[in-house]
C-alpha cells in the first residue's frame, strides 16, 4: 500500500511550477530565488528550512543556534536570498511593522515535506499577522488563528516540536 503525503505533493507541485516558469521565461535564476525571498518572513522561514536540512529535519534550539547557522552561510549565498551578511539582525525584524518577528524554535520537519508554522509577525498590519511556513508559503492570519499557530496547534492536528 501506498500511502501519499499531500504536503509533499503540494511541495513538489509548487517547485515543478517553478521550475516550469523559470524554464518559460527570460528571468534568471537570480531573479527566481529572489522572487521567492521577497519579504523577511520569507527569507528566515526559508533559512529555517535550510537549517532543518541540515540537521536531520531538527528546528534550531534557540534564536543563538539559528544566528550562528546564518552566519556560517557565505556572504554570497545570503547576498542572492536578499540577505546582508553584514547585518544579519536586520532579517529578523518584519518589513510590514518593524518588530522583531517571533519563531518558533525546536520543530521538528520531515523529509517528506512539512507545513509548520515557524516565523510570525508580532503585530503585522490591519489586524492580520504574516506566518512562514516550512512548506514555502506565508499568509496573513487573523488573531484567532495566529494564537493557535504560535501555540503549535493547527487544525486538524498539532504541529510537531522536539519540546513537547
Amino acid at each position: 500500500m501506498v500511502v501519499h503525503n499531500p504536503y509533499r505533493w503540494t511541495l513538489c507541485c509548487g517547485l515543478l511550477f517553478v521550475a516550469t516558469v523559470t524554464g518559460c521565461s527570460q528571468s534568471s535564476p537570480e531573479s527566481t530565488l529572489a522572487s521567492l525571498n521577497e519579504s523577511n518572513v520569507q527569507r528566515l522561514t526559508n533559512l529555517y528550512f535550510a537549517y532543518q536540512k541540515k540537521h536531520d529535519f531538527n528546528g534550531p534550539k534557540d534564536e543563538q543556534d539559528f544566528r550562528q547557522f546564518i552566519q556560517g552561510i557565505s556572504p554570497d549565498k545570503l547576498s542572492r536570498i536578499g540577505v546582508d551578511s553584514a547585518s544579519i539582525d536586520t532579517v529578523f525584524i518584519s518589513d510590514r511593522d518593524g518588530q522583531p518577528l517571533r519563531v518558533r524554535y525546536r520543530v521538528k520537519g520531515s523529509m517528506m515535506g512539512s507545513q509548520e508554522p515557524v516565523v510570525f509577525e508580532a503585530e503585522g498590519a490591519e489586524g492580520m499577522r504574516m506566518v512562514g511556513f516550512l512548506n514555502m508559503t506565508q499568509r496573513e492570519v487573523d488573531a484567532a488563528e495566529y494564537d493557535q499557530l504560535w501555540s503549535g496547534k493547527v487544525a486538524g492536528g498539532s504541529t510537531r516540536n522536539n519540546n513537547s
